[in-house]
């Protein structure tokens, strides 16, 4: 079994999909491809504010849909151009078929919310190169997590190769290879996680990041994208402003911890909205243990292929389990910090069940003894 640091994996565990972690992304990501691993991640000091811009009638005659149709695909290069497009026009775009917002069509259930309740904004930014164009149509922020809706299209409307499926240098062209995002120009350390549009777009990808542990953002920001496609050279770079929008915050700081086989957890915040619901946690190990003495100390029942890595189940008092989105570990120093995202909970639970496991020859196995009720209030 290997015994290479756990803080060298994690650091190697960046440029690599974990299909050995089945389950992982299959809870509900038909959907989500990768989690990705992130230590040091850089906090960015808070910023000025910026002002940002918030923002399906049945068919009375086929000719008039037909004509409305045409008009906004005539037009659609010149709003592409412009990079945005009014409020006006984008209820527009939405009251068409195929124009609907796909976050309302295959979105989880927080950013259908986000959708419904207007704390989705709509973009409309558009690049082609090579014969492809990538745009970014609607974008969620709730101070948990970020969410972006990438669609892709090919000039010649031949075979787009892969799309979803992250890739990597020399592999099939076609797939994202990687997402660097920036904020306020500087670039931050984030993974992200992408969810397919499956048969209600197929050709979109929904992508959720800025979730990171240590990452610490202004409610406000200008948020760069540059996402790189194998088999084409330069980045596609969106750039637009993000604003916070959330519904019915609640922030619970627990701090209670539970110590079983040389594994400290400790909950260091629970965030509630209708959006999301994000926890974030650390592990320690004995007094003074870094985190090579931490992994070594840790049973090798723990472990899967030589590596720690914790995973997280929500549940109410009433048997709902909470669906996973998204999730990123930072190993630094002394401490494994973790941010899990998942969807909300239909109701706001009394209280909230943590049930930590780990992946174990492609099982969950539970460590009951780690488990944490945190009362809701």
């Amino acid at each position: 079994m290997s015994q290479q640091p756990l803080e060298s994996r994690l650091e190697g565990l960046k440029e690599e999909r974990l299909p050995e972690l089945p389950e992982v992304v299959h809870t509900r990501m038909e959907k989500t491809y990768r989690m990705i691993v992130e230590r040091d991640e850089a906090s960015l000091e808070e910023t000025p504010d910026k002002d940002i811009s918030k923002h399906r009638s049945k068919r009375s005659c086929l000719s008039r849909v037909i004509i409305s149709a045409a008009s906004v695909a005539a037009g659609l290069g010149i709003i592409i151009s412009l990079g945005f497009i009014s409020p006006v026009m984008a209820e527009t775009l939405k009251q068409l078929p195929f124009m609907e917002s796909v976050f309302n069509l295959v979105g989880d259930a927080g950013l259908q919310k986000a959708n419904k309740a207007g704390l989705t904004t709509n973009i409309q930014q558009s690049v082609t190169q090579d014969g492809t164009t990538i745009s970014v149509s609607e974008q969620m922020y709730d101070g948990s997590r970020l969410s972006v809706v990438l669609t892709r299209a090919q000039a010649d409307g031949g075979d787009k190769g892969k799309w979803l499926d992250l890739t990597r240098m020399g592999e099939e062209a076609g797939g994202i290879n990687n997402i660097e995002f920036r904020v306020n120009g500087k670039s931050v350390n984030t993974g992200n996680a992408m969810a397919s549009g499956g048969t209600g777009a197929p050709d979109s990808v929904i992508v959720t990041a800025l979730s990171g542990v240590n990452l610490q953002l202004p409610e406000q920001f200008d948020l760069t994208m540059l996402v790189s496609i194998n088999g084409i050279d330069q980045p596609f770079r969106f750039e637009f402003p993000v604003s916070k929008n959330t519904l019915g915050d609640l922030v619970i700081v627990p701090g209670e911890v539970k110590v079983h086989d040389h594994i400290h957890l400790r909950v260091t915040r629970l965030e509630l909205s209708q959006t999301s619901t994000r926890l974030l946690t650390e592990v320690t190990g004995d007094p003074g243990a870094d985190i090579k003495a931490i992994e070594e100390a840790i049973p090798d029942k723990y472990k899967q292929q030589g590596s720690f890595i914790f995973w997280f189940e929500l549940w109410d008092g009433q048997g709902q389990e909470a669906v996973m989105v998204d999730g990123s570990s930072s190993g630094n120093g002394h401490t494994i910090s973790q941010s899990s995202v998942f969807e909300p909970f239909e109701k706001r639970p009394e209280s909230i069940i943590i049930k930590p496991y780990v992946w174990k020859d492609g099982h969950k196995l539970y460590i009951p003894e780690l488990e944490i009720t945190v009362p809701v209030k």
